[in-house]
């Protein structure tokens, strides 16, 4: 009979649900890690992999990905087809050069942004990220041909199988080692449907003019995601390096997280609300404005909710080891402030991506020289706290240049009472929450 709720669904819920399901694997895989029985060490050692694959994938994938809305929205159709077959061999080209550049630089490359000497799995972890990146704009495809039903199957599928290769096998103690060769196939099998979507909706065409004037115009936003994620990543480096224990390293990753549904849903709003903004800027500014209501109406009192409960559940969530983390994590939570906040849609639909990266080389330069301080003053809640001031920076940043530059009143796309208030309310509840 089918899921009926699927064939009601529009596309920003479409993206949100994906959203909640690449997050939520991230979770479960934190907690089913903590639950393994696994040393702690082992699993910061796991945790600095995905660190190294975060840092060499998420910034370019990224910035080619928000790229793709605007430029296929000013497409015929004809065009459009074409694209779709570029973008892909944009991502096979990108990901083959990322597998030689980690395979062939790891002897220097792991030392310098771990501080240990090699790490284990290394060259599979590799092999995943060369099969795994060029399946990873599938959702955009289905995004753009307005599909939403097949975004949310696509997640539920691929990241709950991701899930299930990686700890089946340590469940029946055949080791990690298993666990990346299966994440492998994984990726393996993720390329071949990505391939038959695409020679099935795509015409098979290389287009130089189209290559060069997607690369253009993703440029600033590849080169903004880099500034802006070096931001989180300069924290990974900074606490590996300054500590030099894979112990301490993991549980700064399992406390330094943001609000996961914050992130899942106000991301996949800014991305679906780029192509309204751009065909109908007032009527699109009206509509950010009322969902991005709704959307604080639901991750404020979650994210007050979150800060009493934190403390006692880290430790049943995750284990004991990982107590310290909830601290962590609290500090992190005040980022949901800021991630309410799209300027970024906005400035986007208009066509100014280099003012996004101005402001985000700003931000990067802040982060820094907070972070080397903080570190040394406070310890790792001083890392937190910087990653919360300049994220906030970035924002304010950008609200700026839309109200200076472009003129349009930030009350055009924010309910700037509803706003005051519930910001005013997470700080106290924050406060509350660092003496219980």
């Amino acid at each position: 009979m089918g899921f009926p709720f699927l064939h009601q669904l529009s596309t920003t819920r479409a993206l949100q649900i994906f959203q909640v399901f690449r997050l939520g694997a991230v979770i479960l895989t934190s907690v089913l890690f903590a639950k393994s029985g696994l040393s702690t060490a082992d699993i910061g050692a796991y945790e600095m992999l995905l660190y190294i694959g975060v840092l060499f994938t998420f910034l370019w994938v990224n910035g080619l990905l928000q790229g793709m809305p605007p430029v296929y929205a000013q497409l015929d159709e004809t065009g459009r087809k074409s694209f779709i077959f570029n973008n892909f061999l944009v991502f096979c080209a990108l990901s083959a050069l990322l597998f030689l550049v980690l395979v062939g630089g790891q002897k220097w490359m792991i030392p310098f942004l771990t501080g240990q000497p090699e790490l284990p799995h290394y060259t599979l972890f590799c092999t995943f990220l060369l099969l795994n990146v060029p399946s990873l704009p599938v959702e955009y495809i289905y995004l753009l041909r307005e599909q939403p039903r097949q975004i949310v199957v696509w997640g539920g599928v691929v990241f709950g199988l991701q899930v299930a290769v990686f700890f089946i096998p340590l469940w029946l103690g055949m080791g990690m080692g298993t666990s990346f060769l299966m994440l492998a196939v994984l990726g393996a099998g993720k390329f071949l449907w990505t391939l038959l979507l695409v020679l099935r909706v795509a015409e098979v065409r290389v287009d130089m003019p189209l290559l060069r004037r997607y690369l253009v115009f993703s440029g600033p936003l590849m080169a903004n995601l880099l500034v802006g994620n070096l931001i989180l990543l300069f924290d990974n480096w900074l606490v590996g390096w300054y500590y030099q224990d894979t112990a301490v390293f993991a549980v700064f990753r399992y406390g330094s997280r943001e609000f996961p549904l914050a992130v899942a849903l106000a991301t996949a709003l800014a991305t679906a609300m780029i192509p309204r903004l751009s065909a109908a800027p007032e009527k699109g500014l009206a509509e950010m404005k009322d969902k991005t209501r709704q959307l604080m109406h639901l991750l404020f009192p979650l994210t007050i909710l979150l800060l009493f409960v934190s403390k006692p559940l880290f430790p049943l969530v995750f284990n004991p080891d990982f107590a310290a983390s909830a601290g962590l994590f609290n500090i992190y939570l005040l980022i949901t402030a800021s991630r309410v906040l799209l300027p970024n849609a906005v400035v986007l639909s208009r066509g100014f991506p280099a003012a996004i990266l101005r402001v985000g080389i700003l931000e990067l330069l802040i982060k820094i020289v907070l972070g080397f301080a903080f570190i040394h003053w406070f310890g790792l809640p001083g890392v937190a706290w910087s990653a919360v001031l300049a994220f906030f920076w970035e924002k304010v940043g950008l609200i700026w240049f839309l109200e200076k530059k472009q003129g349009i009143q930030t009350s055009k796309w924010l309910d700037t009472q509803w706003y005051t208030i519930y910001v005013v309310l997470l700080m106290v509840a924050f406060g509350i929450s660092v003496y219980l």
